[in-house]
């Protein structure tokens, strides 16, 4: 009877002992699970919590007076994991190279950029090419596409006014002068008229630079063996201008035993910068480009520069007077059949009390005027296209062309 007792002890005591062992392992499983959820929401709530950080720092702007810069950094930094696609004529493409860094390093939005000629890009986005937006390098090619109803008629808008200028080896600066001088005496070259202080009204200058324009083309092409290099006027509006520019001085015919003709302005300045040619019209933006020494004693509006094969020639250029030449509007369009939102700007300045208000409020006097920088929360559900051609045309950005050789188009409401 004891053994007995003994055994029944014992098995109870295995049962107990594995009854445990279950237990354990069931609690330690339940655990695993609990952890592995627990990671996922907490992973998942992450981006929630950020969220609503963010929500409430922007509550907190809106609904204070004065904030500091500092308190603004968080909504700031918050960026968009996007990328857009975006063709520009080839004499933008250095200003866009800057704008579109200064634009990616404030919104987070990448921009990949095509550079070709207007008339490529017009043929190819015609056929289907799936860029974003298209700066051209004039208005005719994006208004076509809203005429032919690839774009909406909104998401036209003017960006840049260009300028033509003659770019040529200096030598020939002197060669003319000797000729003319000993003719007229006292009669100033090109570089002489381009950068002399005078009293003379922009239309009297511009009378002497298309005559001296004109003498110094016709010296060139006294010689059979000179060169003078034009971008092809069918697909570069900067060549069609070139064009224009030698009809009216009545020297075309004359020009064409000596024309080299390049596929778009970019290849046109580099027939001359390789010494292919003698003189080339290129974008005024362009020149200003040129690699050498800049003569210091020059305005900002004329540049001499050391030409790169030889030490004793110089790059003069000059500024085609623009009486010469249609007016050489570049325009964009953001390439969807859907209007853009292009206005207003939200890289244009708001004071922070009146942020939540509609844009057309009055701010009254007594309001605190305080301005404060962009952010990415204001541009909800506007697109990342419509975001980068209303930086384009803040005024900070546009006040920007003027050092790359352009001049500034502020119009009224974007999209004008």
């Amino acid at each position: 009877m004891d053994a007995q007792k003994v055994m029944v002890f014992s098995l109870a005591m295995r049962l107990s002992s594995f009854v445990n062992l279950a237990m354990l392992v069931l609690a330690s499983v339940s655990v695993s699970t609990c952890a592995s959820v627990a990671l996922g929401v907490t992973a998942f709530s992450s981006s929630v919590v950020q969220a609503s950080s963010f929500e409430a720092a922007n509550n907190t702007v809106n609904e204070g007076s004065v904030i500091s810069v500092d308190k603004l950094n968080h909504s700031a930094n918050f960026k968009r994991d996007e990328k857009i696609n975006v063709a520009v004529a080839a004499n933008f493409a250095k200003p866009l190279k800057s704008i579109a860094e200064q634009f990616t390093q404030l919104t987070g939005i990448e921009v990949a950029v095509t550079v070709s000629s207007s008339g490529t890009l017009y043929a190819q986005i015609q056929h289907g090419a799936s860029f974003d937006v298209f700066l051209s390098a004039d208005r005719a090619r994006p208004q076509a596409l809203v005429d032919n109803n690839v774009v909406h008629h909104g998401n036209l808008v003017d960006y840049a006014k260009g300028k033509l200028a003659f770019v040529y080896a200096g030598d020939l600066s002197s060669e003319a002068f000797s000729e003319i001088s000993s003719k007229t005496s006292g009669e100033r070259t090109c570089e002489q008229i381009a950068r002399s202080p005078t009293g003379d009204t922009t239309a009297q200058i511009n009378v002497q630079l298309t005559d001296c324009l004109s003498k110094q083309l016709v010296q060139l092409m006294e010689n059979p063996q000179n060169k003078v290099a034009i971008a092809n006027p069918k697909l570069a509006p900067y060549g069609d201008a070139a064009q224009q520019t030698l009809q009216n001085l009545s020297l075309w015919q004359q020009f064409l035993p000596h024309r080299v003709m390049g596929k778009n302005v970019l290849q046109t300045l580099q027939f001359y910068t390789t010494g292919s040619v003698k003189g080339a019209f290129v974008a005024y933006s362009l020149a200003l480009d040129l690699p050498a020494d800049l003569s210091s004693n020059l305005p900002s509006h004329f540049n001499s520069v050391v030409n790169t094969k030889s030490a004793d020639a110089v790059t003069v250029i000059v500024p085609v007077p623009e009486t010469l030449y249609q007016p050489i509007i570049q325009s964009l369009v953001v390439n969807s059949k859907t209007v853009a939102t292009l206005s207003p700007n939200l890289f244009e300045p708001l004071p922070i009390k009146n942020a939540t208000a509609p844009v057309d409020e009055t701010v009254h006097k007594g309001d605190n005027e305080t301005t404060r920088a962009f952010r990415l929360s204001d541009a909800n559900g506007v697109s990342s296209p419509s975001l980068f051609v209303q930086y384009l045309m803040s005024q900070g950005v546009q006040h920007s062309l003027i050092e790359w050789g352009y001049e500034p188009i502020i119009a009224s409401g974007v999209g004008n």
